[in-house]
């Protein structure tokens, strides 16, 4: 997702100019993202039987795919005491 963060939008400032991106910087992006979310079902499906259904939407489509709540995964202990 850090790969593809600099290619969502943001507010623009007043004076400021608009950026501009290369396609093949964001298509390789786009792909990682792809990739990321193909091997998450794999993992998912192996472990624990979680089949994707049809109606997921791909991750390149959910504009919130990792959003201000999920930051708490990256802030979980492996340790068993806690």
């Amino acid at each position: 997702m850090a790969e593809y963060e600099p290619f969502l939008g943001r507010e623009l400032a007043p004076g400021t100019p608009v950026p501009v991106h290369s396609a093949a910087d964001m298509a390789r992006a786009q792909a990682a993202i792809e990739q990321a979310e193909q091997e998450l079902w794999r993992v998912r499906e192996e472990l624990l039987g979680w089949a994707r259904p049809s109606w997921a939407p791909d991750a390149a489509l959910v504009a919130d795919w990792f959003s201000a709540e999920d930051e708490s995964y990256d802030q979980i202990s492996t340790d068993p005491a806690q």
